[in-house]
């Protein structure tokens, strides 16, 4: 079997960012293979005829859609996306991360309870009890979805000054 179909179909199955080294071993091939069949890849994917890419995210590789045809084919992936306001429910947790729900609720309202639900469910927010309340983190899931490395990393994104002068999370 090729290394390059393999590590092709194992990066297209996986719901996460795969290390080649995990690759390597996952596929039963040297590591040395499974990095000559991502360079391989990559070039394959390069032309305007392909409709993915291969990107890096912490520390893995992933095939991903090119951005310039993510939003043509986004209707045919409809449960990918976050609805406005459950975006920017995590935008306030991700920005003051550890957060309490308590806190998320006195900033976004009542309905910040169903949104916290959802982003638990999707596996991007973890709660922790604490008390009558709950602490609200971001996940590593959280990170790989926006394609960033660390919380700082994505505050960082996060700083667009709003239309009062200040940013996102402030």
């Amino acid at each position: 079997m090729d290394p390059k179909a393999l590590v092709e179909a194992a990066l297209f199955v996986a719901d996460r960012p795969l290390a080649p080294a995990e690759l390597a071993q996952g596929l039963g091939l040297p590591e040395h293979a499974v990095l000559r069949a991502l360079a391989a890849l990559a070039e394959d994917l390069e032309g305007d005829e392909r409709g993915l890419e291969l990107g890096q995210e912490g520390g893995g590789y992933v095939l991903r859609v090119k951005a310039e045809l993510a939003e043509r084919v986004r209707a045919f992936a409809p449960h990918q996306d976050l609805a406005e306001p459950v975006l920017r429910t995590l935008a306030v947790i991700a920005a003051r991360a550890p957060v309490s729900q308590a806190e998320v609720v006195r900033i976004r309202g009542q309905r910040a309870y169903a949104h916290i639900k959802e982003l638990v469910a999707r596996g991007f927010v973890r709660a922790e009890d604490q008390g009558p309340t709950k602490v609200l983190t971001v996940t590593e899931d959280l990170l790989r979805y926006f394609g960033v490395a660390s919380l700082e990393e994505l505050r960082r994104a996060l700083e667009v000054p709003s239309s009062e002068g200040q940013s996102v999370a402030g």
